[in-house]
């Protein structure tokens, strides 16, 4: 029999409920969070605050924590449908697939028409790939609430994943219109713009990635006015890479331009600042050139103006003729390091005239490495080719992942990729070639200008800045010339591409 709590308190658990919905209401998850659990000190049991705290720690990407707060609110309102949807979106953030189904669709024997719970499978089939599955529940959440906005983004960025370009647009557009200010929604968009090469429209959109939740990078610029290209004056100009190592060596790509451009507006200093691990790279790059390479972790003091690598698209590539007579090779690696290497690895492949190639085939991509990965066992037609020694470049430590597929690949226990990148790179440029999924060492070779075929995955795992299958010069990187692009065909279905590519490789 619940506990009966005086007027006041209970007009006080009132007031602090009602603060939570609206906090809620307007994406200020954490003061949602401590009025729910302001409540919860005085009733522990109370419904709608943990109902409430679940929510607003599944806004936090605190899945675990919503788990056990949603579990006890629906244990005292289990007919709560939005609770069992919420519970669907905290099991899959805390890495539950199953209980992330079996909650969306238990909301939906409580509401057969719950347009969350479907939009909920939806992204579960999304995230295995299953795009037309993921169209079907994100179609019948659309139908279900014509001005269901999130459902609209969802099906638009699956239909553009499997292709269907016109659908997409035209979700986007309804997306775009019933929540105009999503940072999430105009995210997706701009990377849906750029994958279909408009790039005009993609980088102004994709200056919206700083007011997405999903994207959590840190202004490395420290709140310095924005370069647009306007005359320097003698002014300290930042660039400074942003997201991953591969991330920053892609838009990397633009630094020479870039340079050259505040040059002749008149910069005064210029500076690069890039994560540390690679900083001697760059120093390297750059070394004759009027500019300093520093750790962003403490480059935007002296700087009067910054601009990050990516919004050097707006400025630079503007359209795909923007692109012609730049081959991504601006990187350098260490000679000596890399002539060391190359000796010991011919040594170790003994047979003369052998080709050594580096592999890589995993992604530690927290989003996407399943989508990009591909099993080493999957792999074994590239291996048994008589003429290539195979050494591992992939980061991480694989020693028994390689033990246990019997894979003839050579471990040099001296490169680590994951601290020492200068290594990595020496690496690369020790080998006659790579092949790799989606990962940094792509982005790594191509800025070497290294030969280097890229098996890309469709789905998810296909990235906005690698061309669709079906486009002409599809195996051309438009960023790195180096790069042969491998396209699966089919989510999921490696050997066809796989096959093709040792067939190719086969015949030198």
């Amino acid at each position: 029999m619940p506990i009966e709590l005086p007027a006041q308190l209970n007009a006080a658990i009132h007031q602090a409920l009602q603060a939570a919905r609206q906090c809620l209401a307007v994406g200020d998850a954490a003061r949602a969070a401590e009025a729910c659990r302001q409540v919860l000190r005085h009733d522990p049991g109370q419904a709608d605050a943990l109902l409430l705290l679940g929510e607003a720690l599944v806004q936090q990407q605190d899945g675990l924590g919503a788990l056990v707060a949603l579990r006890d609110g629906l244990a005292a309102r289990p007919e709560d449908t939005a609770g069992w949807v919420q519970l669907g979106i905290a099991c899959r953030l805390a890495g539950n697939r199953d209980g992330a189904a079996a909650a969306f669709q238990h909301a939906l024997r409580l509401d057969p028409g719950n347009a969350p719970a479907m939009n909920g499978l939806g992204v579960l089939e999304q995230d295995r790939d299953a795009l037309d599955a993921a169209i079907g529940w994100f179609g019948r959440a659309v139908a279900a609430v014509p001005d269901y906005a999130i459902a609209h983004k969802n099906l638009a960025f699956a239909l553009g994943l499997a292709g269907r370009l016109e659908a997409a647009e035209s979700h986007f557009q309804q997306a775009m219109a019933l929540a105009p200010q999503s940072g999430e929604t105009r995210l997706d968009y701009a990377l849906f713009r750029l994958s279909c090469a408009d790039f005009a429209q993609g980088w102004q959109l994709y200056e919206s990635r700083w007011r997405s939740r999903v994207y959590a990078e840190t202004d490395w610029g420290g709140g310095k006015p924005l370069w647009q290209g306007e005359a320097l004056q003698g002014h300290h100009l930042l660039l400074w890479g942003e997201q991953g190592i591969g991330d920053q060596i892609l838009y990397g790509t633009m630094l020479h331009e870039a340079i050259a451009e505040a040059q002749r507006q008149g910069a005064g200093q210029i500076s690069i600042a890039v994560t540390d691990r690679l900083v001697p790279l760059y120093r390297r790059a750059f070394a004759g050139l009027p500019v300093s390479v520093v750790d962003r972790q403490c480059a935007a003091a002296d700087a009067d103006l910054q601009i990050p690598f990516a919004s050097l698209g707006g400025l630079l590539r503007k359209a795909v003729a923007d692109f012609a007579g730049h081959d991504g090779a601006y990187l350098q690696a260490d000679a000596a390091l890399r002539d060391s290497l190359r000796q010991r690895y011919q040594a170790w492949a003994g047979k003369s005239g052998r080709r050594l190639f580096g592999l890589s085939w995993r992604s530690a991509n927290p989003r996407l490495a399943t989508s990009k990965s591909i099993a080493l066992s999957q792999l074994r037609p590239l291996l048994t080719l008589p003429d290539i020694a195979w050494v591992s470049v992939q980061y991480g430590d694989a020693s028994a992942e390689i033990a246990a597929s019997g894979a003839p690949l050579f471990v040099d226990p001296a490169i680590d990729a994951l601290r020492d990148m200068d290594g990595f790179a020496a690496q690369l440029a020790a080998l006659d070639g790579i092949v790799s999924v989606s990962n940094s060492g792509v982005h790594l070779a191509g800025a070497l200008g290294l030969p280097c075929h890229l098996l890309l995955a469709q789905g998810r795992g296909r990235l906005w800045y690698w061309p669709r299958p079906n486009e002409p010069d599809a195996m051309r990187s438009r960023w790195y010339a180096a790069l042969r692009l491998w396209h699966q065909r089919q989510p999921g279905d490696w050997d066809e591409t796989i096959a093709a590519l040792a067939r190719s490789l086969n015949h030198g």
